[in-house]
């Protein structure tokens, strides 16, 4: 007897996709306004960049290639949103720009557009970027100035502040107190630092059946036992909060691992998948080269989902397949 079984990356209907694409982009909106509040409208200016830029490059690949248009599905919105969401408010305007391209005419369009990518488009942006720009990636500026950013000009007199991330990476103590890091008063990525409207987003998604908690709640779990067992500062509660909170990760949770396309179907494929990409994201904060190693660790782990799926389909459906294959 045999049994198919489907893995990412996973085809969906055009409502589906469209209504997915909405409840995302709902869901960006009061964290992208929230570092409005810290920054000024610079922070705004570079998550339309970075949308208005990935539509351009889908429309125009799409011509190019003879394709049926895909921007109505609104993906390219919410990558070209989700690139600009994990820059700092004092990147320049081209920088999601390219960010948003790279996504989109490398990764994207050539694997067969929209439903089709094997690798999520804006961590694949996100990590161009850093390897390519990381003293940029990682220049924040210090919201407790409450000083607008400069629309245009020179960004070189802004007041900058380490990050949480970068002092957890040195080894340093945190400065930062837990009620900062629900507020977003802490320098990070544009729509990364109010942990609060984070989880409220989350949340928002989860009901909307627009993101899995499985996958989400995996993760985090996995992330906060690497981190309760591994401490980088003193105190294991102290040091869960801090790399929870810290950096990208728990953006990268909600959002990047959630892609539909590249994420696994089943549940148990599910935990699995967010629970690797918990340890990836550890590992890569221990041992690797940058302060937030996020966006590779969701790289790597699209890479495994095809086969981590399919194992979780095997082990849940284990039973039936031996009884099929007795029974000749």
């Amino acid at each position: 007897m045999t049994y198919k079984t489907a893995h990412a990356p996973h085809l969906r209907r055009t409502e589906r996709a469209s209504m997915m694409s909405f409840d995302v982009l709902v869901a960006l909106m009061p964290l992208c306004l929230c570092s409005a509040v810290y920054y000024g409208a610079r922070p705004v200016i570079l998550v339309l960049a970075g949308m208005v830029a990935a539509v351009l490059c889908e429309t125009a690949a799409c011509l190019f290639m003879k394709r049926v248009p895909t921007v109505a599905d609104g993906s390219a919105a919410v990558t070209g949103g989700i690139v600009g969401m994990l820059l700092p408010p004092t990147a320049p305007y081209w920088m999601p720009v390219v960010g948003a391209a790279f996504a989109i005419l490398v990764v994207k369009m050539p694997m067969g557009g929209s439903g089709r990518n094997l690798f999520n488009p804006a961590a694949a942006g996100i990590a161009v970027l850093t390897l390519c720009f990381s003293g940029t990636m990682f220049r924040y500026a210090d919201p407790g100035q409450n000083v607008p950013l400069p629309l245009t000009g020179t960004l070189a007199e802004v007041i900058t502040k380490t990050s949480p991330a970068a002092q957890l990476m040195s080894g340093g103590e945190t400065l930062y107190t837990p009620t900062m890091l629900l507020l977003g008063n802490f320098p990070g990525p544009i729509g990364a630092t109010a942990i609060a409207l984070l989880a409220a987003c989350a949340f928002y998604l989860f009901s909307r059946r627009s993101a899995s908690p499985l996958i989400t709640l995996s993760y985090l779990a996995a992330c906060a036992g690497m981190a309760a067992l591994f401490p980088r500062v003193a105190g294991t509660g102290h040091s869960v909060l801090m790399e929870l909170c810290s950096g990208y990760l728990l953006f990268a949770g909600v959002f990047l691992l959630n892609d539909p396309v590249t994420a696994p179907r089943h549940w148990l494929g599910r935990l699995l998948y967010g629970a690797l990409a918990g340890v990836l994201v550890m590992l890569l904060r221990y041992y690797g080269r940058f302060e937030e190693g996020a966006c590779f660790a969701v790289l790597l782990a699209n890479t495994f989902a095809p086969a981590i799926d399919r194992m979780g389909w095997y082990l849940l459906n284990f039973h039936r397949i031996r009884k099929g294959a007795r029974s000749g």
